[in-house]
């Protein structure tokens, strides 16, 4: 039997430091100039200990995580952790820079790609993530974990049919959207909160290629980390509050980009054409401070607290087709004009007609192996994945999971890229256009996550 739950939590600011200015925005010719004042980047970690297992929760307000192999390494080298007993996230920020797409750091000092502040700032953020969890262990004491969940109403189905024929990304208010906010807290024996982990499904894209009032694009953690930081000065005692992505893969914000213009005909649409000039800043403000109310609600209503829970993890795997964009396709422009983005569109601007001849992808006969981890505390189920499921795939595992309450994590690893559901596999968004082949992505990830309840369940 397990003996009494020992947690503790902790979190280190991972934000760019001056010195670091100016780093690139993920469009052309744009630098960050510097971090928006009250909206910094953090990495927490929270460490549960039943007395036969240890385990890591380490969630990142990134928009994936760095060098995971990497980081598991150190995490190994330096507390002991084995790699099927951590559990990490990425809250997906798109308002920062991008340091997850390799496994080499070098390659952040490459000023052909990336500049010197960009290598400088990449290793900072792996040095503070080894570093949090070791701030995390030293303050270690009793605890029990409880789950909650309630709504949030931030979340919007992304996949818009525009009435030219097209898909692209915009808001579709009757498509699919899970809008449980799911609590796993831990507090000790006053009941006061030591950490707490929240899981929701949609993209933290609010301030994504948005200027602020001044003209300057600035580092943001966007309404997670509004939301973390919020229900942090609310409890206080050092309570940490972390944030992991659902199943987001065709869910924004519903004031994603600062808002959106679009003309009766429909040619001045963008993905990325905003609202007013720093707007967006505001916006993460305004939807972070209701999702951490939603938040407190939920955890209010938890009434059932467990003090020697079970700790079990799983680490397996899946694998999915491939495709491939036909030969002659220039996939830079297609990206481009999947969503209308000017800037990407050599001698088109908006306004203009825009004849969209998007591609029809084709088997590539390579497998894509995917990443599957299961978290068992109490009787609470983590199903971690590395992809973007899209979010009636996360409906589904969560339908047919076994276990009372079961939260679906993703950016857990290097991420795959998008999983659509079988009823979206046509839907020619820009989400359609990677490298895994759409149709039959239902029945790979929930035998995966049935996979890990198997071995679960023959180990008892």
């Amino acid at each position: 039997m397990a003996n009494r739950l020992q947690v503790g939590a902790a979190k280190l600011c991972i934000s760019p430091t001056p010195d670091m200015f100016p780093v690139p925005v993920a469009v052309p010719n744009a630098m960050y100039e510097e971090v928006k004042e009250g909206q910094d980047l953090h990495v927490r970690a929270i460490v549960a200990d039943n007395g036969e297992k240890r385990v890591l929760f380490l969630a990142f307000e990134a928009g994936g995580v760095p060098w995971p192999d990497e980081l598991l390494g150190y995490l190994k080298e330096s507390y002991g952790f084995e790699e099927e007993d951590v559990l990490l996230s990425a809250s997906h920020c798109h308002s920062m820079p991008r340091i997850d797409h390799g496994n080499n750091r070098d390659a952040y000092r490459d000023p052909a790609s990336r500049t010197d502040n960009m290598g400088r700032f990449a290793t900072m953020v792996l040095q503070k993530a080894v570093e949090v969890v070791g701030l995390a262990l030293k303050t270690m004491r009793p605890a029990k974990v409880g789950y909650g969940e309630g709504k949030s109403y931030l979340n919007i189905n992304r996949d818009q049919l525009f009435y030219e024929g097209f898909w692209m990304q915009g808001q579709n208010w009757e498509g699919p959207s899970d809008k449980t906010l799911a609590v796993v807290e831990f507090v000790d024996d006053d009941n006061k909160v030591i950490a707490a982990i929240l899981n929701y499904a949609c993209h933290s894209v609010t301030n994504f290629v948005q200027k602020d009032y001044d003209g300057k694009y600035k580092v943001s953690c966007d309404f997670p980390g509004i939301a973390c930081d919020w229900l942090e000065r609310h409890f206080g005692n050092g309570a940490i509050i972390a944030w992991q992505s659902g199943a987001a893969g065709n869910q924004n914000p519903v004031m994603a980009f600062g808002g959106r213009r679009y003309d009766l005909l429909g040619t001045n649409y963008s993905a990325l054409n905003g609202g007013t000039i720093g707007a967006s800043y505001i916006n993460c403000i305004t939807m972070g401070e209701q999702h951490a109310i939603d938040a407190l609600q939920a955890m209010e209503k938890i009434d059932t607290f467990i003090e020697n829970p079970e700790i079990k993890t799983y680490l397996g795997g899946v694998e999915f087709p491939g495709q491939k964009f036909p030969e002659g396709i220039d996939r830079a422009k297609h990206r481009w004009m999947v969503d209308n983005i000017a800037f990407g569109l050599e001698g088109w601007t908006p306004g203009t007609p825009l004849k969209k001849e998007l591609a029809v992808m084709e088997p590539s006969g390579k497998i894509i192996p995917g990443r599957t981890q299961l978290f068992v505390i109490g009787d609470t189920a983590f199903y971690g994945f590395n992809a973007e499921l899209y979010n009636e795939i996360g409906m589904l595992c969560k339908q047919e999971s076994p276990f009372k309450h079961t939260i679906v994590t993703t950016h857990t690893h290097y991420t795959i890229g998008y999983i659509l559901d079988d009823a979206s596999k046509d839907h020619k968004v820009f989400q359609y256009f990677g490298n895994i082949l759409h149709g039959g992505s239902n029945k790979i990830v929930l035998d995966g996550m049935k996979e890990l309840f198997s071995r679960y369940y023959n180990d008892k």
